[in-house]
């Protein structure tokens, strides 16, 4: 690894940590979770400083609010000089027509039995019809019903219709009332209302015991409870201990994360040595301690939404079930500093992770992916239930509220099949799906293949066969080989009659070239391969197998011709020799061990099973002597458990029959 590469790597790791840090709170945090309607089981709780508890603010408005809803109107009846009233109002109607013969009479008792009433604007009739005031009488103050009284308008009417004119004469009349609003002595009540809630809070001293072992945990008692983590928190940070709690953290941080990357270098180094495949596993810790501070900071949320499955459902499909464990479990430390949860969520957190890891073989089946979610769901909810049991002893004190967070936490974890892809594209990884898809024989490489070299499709699913089997037997990635063995020989296309296994007799036409032209055109394959899997945008894990699949090994026919007719030996070795390299992971080495034997086999007439073995310890030893597997982390174990099932297959390939011992002769 250069300089520059190792430089990167530090400040990956270095950003990483940082930027996890920053998200944890800046003062010290009380460590406890109280839960309403719960018990609390623990020792008792008792304030270390005095502090006040302010009435929740909520509560407060919607007392102000109930207030104003409920607080009445102030009205004031006024005094009307009946007699002026009823001569400007004579007045009035003359001047609108002089020949009218008023009734005075009718007219003065019309009005007196309204302003007796009380007479109200229109618009004030509007607003408090259905409402009760403090109507003043007199110096009285008394409840009224504001229904009872009457309105311009309807006096208005009333007094056409006793002395018998149109309505319409009196629409330019100004009515006074005397029921008139008192705007000032309404609001001065309402002050006086409000002024006399209390929100001055209630003071706690320093020894009293905020809440005891065995207590449910009551409204009141977690308004209580709230307002010391609150007061705690803010009396840390006038002590000006936030870089304190930061270095706390940043500690914390830097062992968490240590001890991940040690794990990595112990038994993955190849991941981190490469820092694509290093963010990947790093970024995870800090994807989901920012969807936590998140959620911790919105009001109504729990973080019991979070599908923290995701991260060991999907590093699984890339990798293995250790490393998809161990993430899981540096992701959940994390998130658990946090969060305020508690040691139920951490605890639930892994027990989930695990089964997680368990049953989420095989994303890339719709089927087993809803069974695997619908257990992690089963596991959540029991997991859930279990705890809250332990902690309050009863059904009745469940926290119900949760379980639908957890159930759209799972729903969430659908969110792993997408991001499969998207992940792959991103850091150039190769998914179950993306090799299933591939699998495909209809993709265009496969189906070119079935048209122009279908001897060399049926050694490729032979290939295949025997290479995933054995795979199967030492526990490597047999979907990754199998679909490897399908497009390593793609490089034969261009030049499929020049193959053994696409000559169906005639002339061959290897006869019209030199020994060396012949080799070039079978080593080609690779190049001519390699160019076809880019051109198709094969993923990198495939092309490798295209490379590797013959390692440095010679075209021996070919070479052994040369060598006869050349003697002396005055030619260049490495002109029948293949580039390489030679395969470095187990499954490139098991591809070219099946490779080399299967088309070896193809010269066995009417094999016995003695046959078979000799064959095929024949070539294992070869590829052994001539170094191929030197670089190889197939172990001499994982080799026999190999060599043993290509024996039984081609066995069963050829039909071998049980071989009896022979009668002994008398």
């Amino acid at each position: 690894m250069n300089q520059f590469s190792q430089g990167l790597k530090y400040i990956i790791i270095a950003g990483i940590i940082a930027l996890i840090t920053l998200l944890f709170p800046k003062t010290t945090q009380l460590n406890f979770n109280f839960v309403k309607g719960q018990k609390w089981l623990n020792d008792d709780v008792t304030a270390n400083f005095d502090f006040t508890v302010n009435p929740d603010q909520d509560i407060i408005d919607l007392e102000k609010g109930r207030i104003e809803r409920d607080h009445r109107a102030h009205f004031d009846k006024s005094n009307i000089n009946l007699a002026q009233a009823l001569n400007d109002l004579n007045n009035y109607l003359l001047n609108q027509n002089d020949s009218l013969v008023i009734d005075m009479t009718q007219l003065s008792a019309t009005m007196s039995g309204a302003y007796n009433r009380g007479v109200v604007r229109d618009q004030d009739f509007e607003k408090y019809a259905n409402k009760t005031i403090n109507y003043k009488v007199e110096g009285n103050t008394v409840d009224k019903a504001f229904a009872e009284f009457v309105t311009i308008d309807n006096v208005k009417k009333e007094l056409a219709s006793s002395i018998g004119i149109n309505n319409s004469l009196l629409d330019g009349y100004v009515f006074n009332e005397n029921v008139v609003y008192n705007e000032g002595k309404t609001k001065q009540v309402l002050q006086e209302k409000l002024s006399n809630l209390n929100v001055q809070g209630v003071e706690i001293s320093k020894g009293d015991v905020l809440i005891s072992s065995g207590q449910t945990v009551s409204k009141d008692r977690l308004d209580i409870l709230n307002a010391y983590k609150n007061a705690y928190a803010a009396n840390t940070k006038d002590n000006k201990s936030p870089f304190i709690v930061f270095v706390g953290y940043l500690l914390l941080t830097c062992l968490i994360i240590g001890a991940l990357l040690f794990f990595l270098i112990s038994y993955y180094p190849s991941i981190y040595d490469n820092n694509r495949k290093l963010t990947f596993v790093l970024i995870w810790p800090l994807i989901f301690a920012s969807l936590v501070a998140l959620v911790e900071s919105s009001y109504g949320l729990s973080a019991y939404l979070i599908p923290f499955c995701i991260v060991p459902i999907v590093i699984k499909n890339f990798y293995n079930a250790r490393l998809a464990l161990f993430v899981h479990i540096v992701v959940i430390l994390i998130a658990s500093f946090l969060s305020n949860l508690g040691y139920e969520f951490t605890f639930l957190q892994i027990l989930v992770g695990i089964v997680a890891v368990l049953f989420s073989s095989e994303t890339r089946y719709w089927d087993k992916f809803f069974i695997a979610l619908g257990i992690i769901l089963g596991t959540y909810l029991l997991g859930y239930l279990g705890l809250s049991l332990i902690k309050t002893g009863s059904f009745t004190g469940l926290d119900w509220y949760v379980f639908p967070w957890l159930m759209l936490n799972v729903f969430l974890c659908l969110l792993a099949y997408p991001f499969i892809p998207l992940i792959e594209r991103v850091f150039g990884f190769t998914s179950d799906i993306t090799l299933k898809e591939l699998s495909d024989m209809n993709r265009p490489l496969l189906k070119e293949m079935s048209l122009k070299a279908p001897g060399t499709l049926q050694h490729s699913l032979q290939v295949s066969n025997l290479a995933e089997a054995a795979t199967e037997k030492i526990g490597g990635n047999s979907l990754l080989i199998k679909v490897a063995a399908l497009y390593h020989d793609i490089g034969k296309i261009p030049n499929s009659q020049y193959f053994i296994e696409n000559q169906s007799g005639g002339q061959n036409p290897h006869d019209e070239l030199s020994n060396i032209e012949s080799a070039k055109i079978i080593i080609g394959h690779i190049s001519e391969g390699m160019a076809m899997a880019k051109k198709a945008r094969l993923p990198k894990v495939i092309t490798d197998f295209i490379q590797s699949h013959h390692g440095t090994t010679r075209v021996e026919y070919f070479y052994r011709n040369h060598l006869k007719e050349n003697p002396e030996h005055n030619f260049d070795e490495s002109l029948f020799r293949y580039p390489g390299p030679n395969p470095i992971t187990k499954e490139e080495t098991i591809l070219m061990m099946a490779d080399s034997i299967e088309a070896a086999s193809k010269s066995l007439k009417n094999p016995t099973g003695q046959d078979i073995d000799q064959l095929v310890d024949k070539i294992v030893n070869f590829k052994l002597e001539h170094h191929q597997l030197d670089d190889s982390m197939l172990t001499f174990d994982d080799l026999e458990k190999c060599k043993s099932t290509f024996k039984s297959l081609l066995r069963n390939i050829y039909h071998v029959r049980v071989e009896y011992p022979e009668e002994p002769k008398s």
